[in-house]
């Protein structure tokens, strides 16, 4: 059976990163991104990984919101892919 890395790129997607959340969050609160990414990580806790930022994310404001929704969409996209693509290949 072949197991993927997290980085591997499946289908011409790769995994969303944290990198992937915090360009996501300056990008939509341009000025207030900074503080508002902070809050983000200090609620999310130490060593914040994607999985522990989606839900901190999730409950904070409707702009947030939009984009914890988007990375889950496409996490759940990577991750079926790449389910499948591990069948296909096995």
């Amino acid at each position: 059976m072949t197991v993927l890395s997290l980085d591997a790129e499946v289908y011409g997607l790769t995994r969303p990163t944290v990198e992937d959340a915090r360009d996501a969050v300056l990008r939509v609160h341009r000025s207030n991104g900074p503080v508002i990414w902070e809050q983000l990580v200090r609620a999310a806790g130490s060593g914040s990984s994607l999985d522990r930022l989606l839900p901190v994310m999730a409950a904070a404001d409707p702009t947030t919101r939009l984009c914890a929704l988007a990375l889950q969409i496409r996490l759940t996209a990577y991750t079926e892919l790449a389910a499948a693509q591990t069948t296909v290949r096995s």
